[in-house]
């Protein structure tokens, strides 16, 4: 008799052939939802020959459904098999249906104990079969324990994972991002291979550090829609381990790449969930909340903005004295500068004379910048750096002070790495000047400047 196939595995192989691809399609397709990009050969075919099973109905694609929904764009509801009904049993020689679990064969003895749950079992049954699950046991706690983890794998891991936070702010961003992303690829592979339940977790905690990692070097070569995505990524792993505080790390990526690449009100929605996931209090709560405020601002919605700020700097006082690690990274200078260089940001975006805006922008920027120098050398970042001194310099253009102001963002550029988010706030301090003072020499010599300081990717 032809093997009748679920509904759920129908489901599959027709949104497969709708889209006119072949298993090892489909296998490469499956890898790519799940962030791997390399389709080594031999991969591919044992992944097609699971997923001939899986369309078959021979096999529940328990561990894939995740990756099926999102390739297939549908709910993984739809491929979740329905509830299951326990079976009549049948007689060794597939006959009638045995009248009695009570058999002396170990099949029927096994049989009796899985309908336990669904039908009376006496005891003189039950005890006839207990003494058979002695070796089931042993079994499922073999493959609980199976894994191709090795010894010092996790080690390793997070010695990575924790020099690359250190080197952000040192080392050129193409080489970390090589860096990062051979080891992401690596972990992916680990996560799909045998593992224990609790090794599963901790990789997943280890792909969404390094995809966090990702989606800021994305940002600094100026590639949005990669840092989105690295971003998106590292929450959603981030979830699935249950680790709130990464997911709120992950946020705080998703909100900075919508700023700076005019999506203000995708911003402000990163930055909310953010603030949902982030500890309550941590300077990352602080930060993010500051996030939204900046992205009010560009929104133009100044009772918005103000109340964020409002927000943040009433969790700022209630921050404790010793503040906590970011992997192996001191996170105390996180909120000061949060509420000083966003807040710069901010008001230069609302951009009101009357309000004294720019007045309020030049004293945030200033009290920035000496924030960043009195820490030690270490802890400094020259990014936030550089930025604080271009925002300075665009508050100064606004009030009359453009020789000023562009000799403080060519002295920014020449000094500061080369990331798209510095490239982006000298343009914005390019255009203030040119559109003003275009004739001035120091005018000219900042266009000059930023020519010659262009990031590469």
């Amino acid at each position: 008799m032809e093997h009748e196939r679920p509904a759920w595995a129908e489901r599959l192989r027709t949104e497969r052939e709708s889209r006119g691809w072949g298993t090892f399609e489909m296998a490469r397709q499956l890898r790519q939802a799940i962030g791997i990009t390399s389709h080594p050969a031999n991969k591919v075919k044992a992944l097609a020959r699971q997923i001939a099973r899986h369309e078959n109905g021979y096999v529940y694609p328990r561990d894939w459904v995740t990756a099926y929904a999102k390739v297939f764009d549908i709910p993984d509801t739809e491929l979740r098999p329905p509830p299951k009904t326990n079976p009549p049993q049948t007689s060794d020689d597939g006959g009638h249906p045995s009248t009695s679990p009570q058999g002396g064969g170990p099949t029927n003895r096994r049989d009796a104990l899985k309908l336990g749950a669904a039908v009376a079992v006496t005891p003189e049954v039950l005890h006839k079969v207990l003494p058979d699950t002695a070796a089931e046991a042993m079994e499922f706690t073999r493959r609980a324990n199976t894994t191709a983890i090795g010894h010092g794998t996790f080690d390793h891991l997070e010695s990575v994972i924790v020099a690359l936070d250190r080197k952000y702010n040192v080392d050129p961003p193409a080489d970390l991002f090589s860096t990062a992303h051979t080891y992401r690829h690596r972990v992916a592979e680990l996560i799909e291979g045998p593992r224990t339940l609790k090794e599963a977790r901790e990789l997943y905690v280890c792909a969404a550090w390094l995809s966090e990692m990702l989606a800021w070097l994305a940002h600094c070569l100026g590639e949005p829609l990669a840092a989105e995505a690295w971003a998106l990524d590292a929450f959603h792993h981030a979830d699935q381990a249950g680790h709130d505080e990464l997911c709120a790390w992950a946020c705080d990526a998703m909100a900075s790449v919508a700023i700076y690449h005019d999506q203000p009100a995708r911003a402000v929605a990163a930055a909310r969930r953010g603030v949902a996931k982030a500890p309550g209090r941590h300077p990352l709560a602080v930060h993010l909340r500051t996030q939204a405020a900046r992205a009010h601002a560009r929104l133009g919605d100044r009772e918005a903005c103000e109340e964020m700020f409002r927000q943040a700097r009433d969790l700022h006082e209630l921050l404790p004295a010793r503040a906590p690690l970011r992997l192996a990274l001191d996170t105390a200078d996180l909120a000061p500068f949060a509420i000083t260089g966003h807040a710069t940001q901010a008001y230069l975006w609302l951009g009101d004379t009357e309000q004294g805006d720019f007045r309020r922008a030049k004293q945030h920027a200033q009290a920035a910048i000496d924030a960043q120098l009195a820490l030690p050398a270490r802890s400094r970042s020259p990014i936030r750096e550089a930025m604080a001194h271009i925002d300075l310099a665009i508050a100064q253009a606004h009030l009359g002070e453009p020789e000023e102001a562009a000799a403080l963002g060519q002295q920014a550029l020449t000094t500061a790495r080369r990331v798209d988010p510095v490239r982006r706030r000298a343009e914005d301090l390019h255009r203030v000047l040119n559109d003003r003072y275009r004739k001035l020499n120091a005018v000219r010599d900042l266009r000059e400047a930023y020519r010659q300081n262009r990031p590469t990717k």
